[in-house]
């Protein structure tokens, strides 16, 4: 296996992994899992780590910010250790080959206009992020601009600028297939936004895992790793096998990504997902590949959860798949899905630190039946996990 040596390694805080062959990754994070399985529970077989098909350009998403270097504008990624220093990106071998001409594009336009960056400390300054996504089955290429302006400037004034950016890109030969630029008037650092406004193209981009399609939007959430998010599903799909038309919850939906692809296995699967927009995209999803058993509830988890109370129904609920934020799961939603009381759990994680921390407290009521690592986020210490649980 080769990869593609990167300019910015080691003043970039992305890829820390970067000068470790790559075999010796894996085994790093297979011994890391390993040592934390070992200390939750005997006798715990851990399967080898499932290696990334793509060690290079597998990322689908990436969040540039917009910074100041001593009065010069820069566009890239926080230095290593330094979060309050951002270095300008050449090239994301990890991401895209059309990340130096996109960025480059996007810098001489804002210089071209004469446009500030946001400053944190003051709470002042236009540009925030630059969030690329790039579909790894059609090659369409996302662009969400975020930016800081008042909401009668955002609404009659940079939009006409914005589009100014799209045009560029498409000069430069970039794949653009979307544009979106979003108001984020706020206090917190995130490449997010309250309003936005598409600019070209239309409002998603499709990528197609195994044979599905997905329409993703702006800000709905998608596997990072398009490339192994096949081999995770597929992986997912047999664990559930033995539950084989019965019904089951999939637990931060999202998009649908698993419950879509998972969706034959199943008589019904009803997702749960608190975000709006990614309430819809997965209906959206699901019409766009003929999808019918899957029904998609906007509601916080463990609310809903608590009310999934008619006992007859309940009899017939026999798995519950989770793949939660970083952080993990709050303790109300890990006691309300254990008085649900299913047959099996499937828990997909990004984060082996808090998914330990979770199943200790499955294990008072459930036995480890299968651990699965994947190797979701190559030349990082990063690592996707999936374990099947069933009841004793």
């Amino acid at each position: 296996m080769t990869f593609q040596n990167c300019r910015h390694f080691g003043a970039c805080g992305g890829c820390s992994f970067r000068n470790i062959p790559y075999p010796q990754q894996l085994d790093n994070k297979q011994k890391r899992l390993e040592s934390i399985f070992e200390a939750l529970a005997k006798d715990v077989p851990v399967s080898q780590i499932i290696p990334c098909p793509a060690q290079d350009y597998y990322r689908n998403k990436m969040e540039f910010v917009f910074s100041d270097d001593h009065g010069k504008l820069v566009l890239g990624l926080h230095k290593k250790h330094k979060f309050d220093q951002v270095i300008d990106i050449e090239e994301c071998p990890v991401f895209s080959p059309q990340t130096g001409t996109v960025l480059e594009t996007a810098r001489r336009w804002a210089r071209e206009n004469k446009l500030n960056v946001y400053n944190e400390k003051q709470a002042s300054g236009t540009l925030r992020y630059l969030v690329l996504r790039e579909s790894k089955s059609t090659k369409q290429l996302m662009a969400n601009l975020i930016v800081n302006v008042t909401p009668y400037m955002f609404d009659y004034g940079f939009k006409k600028t914005a589009r100014q950016l799209s045009e560029q890109f498409l000069r430069a030969g970039v794949p653009l297939a979307c544009m979106t630029v979003g108001l984020n008037d706020s206090k917190s650092d995130v490449a997010l936004a309250g309003k936005n406004t598409l600019l070209h193209g239309n409002d998603f981009i499709e990528e197609k895992v195994g044979g599905v399609s997905y329409k993703i939007h702006p800000y709905t959430f998608f596997q990072t790793n398009s490339s192994i998010c096949a081999k995770l599903y597929e992986t997912l799909k047999e664990a559930a096998l033995s539950e084989k038309g019965t019904t089951a919850f999939d637990l931060f939906c999202g998009s649908g990504g698993i419950a879509l692809y998972a969706a034959d296995v199943f008589e019904k699967i009803i997702g749960i997902e608190l975000n709006p927009g990614a309430v819809e995209n997965a209906k959206a999803n699901a019409a766009l590949n003929k999808i019918t058993n899957c029904e998609f509830i906007c509601e916080r988890v463990e609310n809903y959860v608590k009310k999934f109370e008619t006992s007859k129904f309940k009899v017939k609920l026999s798995t519950v798949i989770i793949d939660p934020p970083r952080a993990g799961l709050p303790k109300k939603t890990v006691q309300a899905i254990i008085d649900l009381n299913p047959a099996s759990i499937i828990y997909v994680s990004c984060n082996p630190g808090s998914l330990a921390v979770d199943l200790q407290s499955f294990l008072q009521f459930y036995n480890i039946v299968k651990v699965q690592p994947f190797d979701m986020f190559p030349h990082t210490p990063h690592l996707e996990t999936l374990v099947k649980l069933t009841h004793k």
